[in-house]
C-alpha cells in the first residue's frame, strides 16, 4: 500500500479536516468514519483490500479533534452542525454523490447529524462497522457495563493515568488484542488515543444531539449492521432489538468470537458483507 498522503479539507467554521482516497474514482462511492479516539488508520484494512478497490472510491476522514484533524479546544466546536458540515466539505472536496456511509462506534453518530442537519438525502445507505452509536441517546441504552466502568479514566486528565487507561481502551476494542493487533499497529491505535486532549475526547463523547428528523426521514433508507458477539462497548443482546426497534428492515450479520472491530478483526468477511450490500443497493450486482 502507498504512503498516506492526503489532504486537508477546510470544514465551514474553518477547521481542517484530514482526508483521504483509494480504490476506482467512477466506483461507488464510500465514506468511512472512525470511532471515538481513534484514527484514520482503523480502515487500513479495507483500504489494502484489492475487490474493494477494486468496485468502490473509499474515501476515509479524520473525525475533528482526532488524529491528524484539528483540534479545537472549546467545546462551541463540537456541535451536531459541525459534524455534518465536516462530512459534506469532505464529500464535497472528492465530488461525492450521496454515498454511502461506513461507520464505526462513535463515528455511526455523524451519520445520525448528517441526516438531522442537512435530510435524509445525502447518504445513499449505512453500514454499521460494530458497536454502532447510532444515536448518543439510544447508545446509552446498550452501552456495555465494562465501558461505563472505564469511561473516568478514559476521560482523566491524570497524565500518569492516561498511557493505562489507553492501554485498556486498546485491548477493549478487540476480543483477542494480542492475537489481532501486532506492536506497530498497536502503536498507531494507542497513539490515536493519546494524542487526543482529554478535553476534546470528553466535548466528543458527552456532546449533544437532536435525532427527530433523522428517526422519521432517515431510518427508512437501507443498512447494515456488522457486529461482533463479544463487543465489550455495546452489549450486544441490547442492541439487536432495540436496533431493530428503530430501524426495522436493517439487515444484521452477527459475527462469533470478535469484539467491537470487525472492520479490523474479521475484515474479509466484514469486506465481502459492505461490498455485497452496496452493490445490491446501487444496482451493481456482480
Amino acid at each position: 500500500m502507498s504512503g498516506q498522503v492526503g489532504r486537508f479539507v477546510t470544514s465551514k467554521d474553518g477547521t481542517k479536516i484530514w482526508a483521504e482516497d483509494g480504490g476506482n474514482k467512477a466506483g461507488i462511492p464510500v465514506v468511512f468514519i472512525h470511532g471515538l479516539s481513534c484514527t484514520g488508520h482503523a480502515w487500513d484494512k479495507q483500504f489494502g483490500d484489492k475487490k474493494l478497490l477494486e468496485h468502490l472510491h473509499l474515501v476515509r476522514y479524520e473525525l475533528r479533534g482526532h488524529a491528524r484533524s484539528d483540534y479545537p479546544m472549546t467545546e462551541d466546536f463540537y456541535t451536531q452542525e459541525k459534524y455534518a458540515e465536516d462530512f459534506m466539505a469532505v464529500i464535497e472536496s472528492f465530488g461525492l454523490k450521496k454515498p454511502f456511509a461506513c461507520a464505526w462506534s462513535l463515528g455511526a453518530a455523524t451519520v445520525c447529524d448528517v441526516a438531522q442537519v442537512f435530510g435524509p438525502d445525502v447518504i445513499a445507505g449505512t453500514i454499521f462497522s460494530g458497536g454502532p452509536v447510532m444515536t448518543l441517546d439510544h447508545h446509552k441504552e446498550w452501552i456495555h457495563n465494562e465501558l461505563k466502568t472505564n469511561l473516568p479514566s478514559f476521560l482523566s486528565h491524570d497524565g500518569d493515568l492516561l498511557p493505562i487507561a489507553a492501554n485498556v481502551f486498546v485491548d477493549s476494542c478487540l476480543k483477542h488484542p494480542q492475537r489481532d493487533l501486532p506492536f506497530e499497529a498497536r502503536v498507531k491505535w494507542l497513539g490515536g488515543f493519546l494524542m487526543q486532549p482529554p478535553t476534546v475526547r470528553t466535548y466528543t463523547f458527552l456532546r449533544g444531539q437532536k435525532w427527530d428528523r433523522w428517526e422519521k426521514e432517515f431510518t427508512r433508507t437501507p443498512h447494515l449492521l456488522i457486529q461482533g458477539q463479544d463487543d465489550k462497548h455495546s452489549e450486544t443482546m441490547r442492541v439487536l432489538p432495540l436496533i431493530k426497534k428503530v430501524i426495522p428492515d436493517i439487515e444484521i450479520k452477527l459475527v462469533d468470537d470478535i469484539g467491537h472491530s470487525p472492520c479490523w478483526e474479521v475484515p474479509e468477511l466484514h469486506n465481502a458483507y459492505l461490498l455485497e450490500f452496496v452493490q445490491r443497493i446501487s444496482g451493481h450486482d456482480q
